[in-house]
């Protein structure tokens, strides 16, 4: 029996789980003295990495389009983290409508999307809250993300470099700003599709 297509958006998710359980175990390792390190997470790290080689090459396998439609990659994004939550948060949408397609391969916009919203949502403490938006500016799409009543993350700033380096790499640029009033908000700028190059 032939196996199913892959499905983007469940190849995105699981992508973006397994990259944050292998960053959990690298910052577990990083906070162990050598005498106190479980082999046991050198292992998990090792099949967490085996899992992350096959998906990418599912990924490659979806990713055949040149544009992205970014209210289309939040919604289905935001669905599958906030169903990944285990305590109950408030989630606010603002998407602005007819937004023109993003010049990025949908699988790299999926990533990076859902990427923030892990970051915005992992940590958030029950009754915490989650505003999503979206709207045109210029030449250019911007994705905001604002979560309120997040507890520390003492490798905030690691994490969210890593997802600023991939945006940088759509042509895009990302800011991360951590309030003390337990704000944190993630802002994507990203380039617009021209025109003459929609499909």
């Amino acid at each position: 029996m032939p196996s199913p297509e892959p499905d983007l958006d469940h190849l995105t998710n699981l992508l973006s789980l397994c990259l944050g359980r292998i960053e959990e175990h690298a910052f577990q390792l990083q906070d162990e003295t050598d005498a106190r390190r479980d082999p046991a997470v050198a292992d998990a790290i090792e099949d967490e990495a085996s899992l992350l080689q096959e998906l990418v090459g599912s990924l490659l396998v979806c990713a055949v389009d040149e544009h992205a439609d970014l209210n289309a990659t939040v919604e289905r994004a935001l669905r599958s983290c906030v169903g990944e939550v285990n305590v109950p948060i408030v989630v606010r949408q603002r998407l602005a409508p007819r937004l023109p397609k993003i010049a990025c391969p949908p699988a790299d916009l999926a990533y990076a999307v859902q990427r923030a919203l892990v970051l915005a949502i992992g940590r958030l403490a029950p009754g915490g809250e989650i505003a999503v938006t979206t709207r045109r500016e210029h030449d250019t799409v911007l994705f905001e993300v604002e979560s309120r009543g997040v507890e520390v993350d003492r490798h905030l700033a690691e994490r969210s470099e890593t997802l600023a380096e991939f945006v940088v790499g759509l042509r895009g640029h990302c800011r991360v700003h951590s309030a003390a009033d337990d704000t944190l908000l993630l802002a994507f700028e990203l380039p617009i599709a021209l025109a003459l190059d929609d499909r």
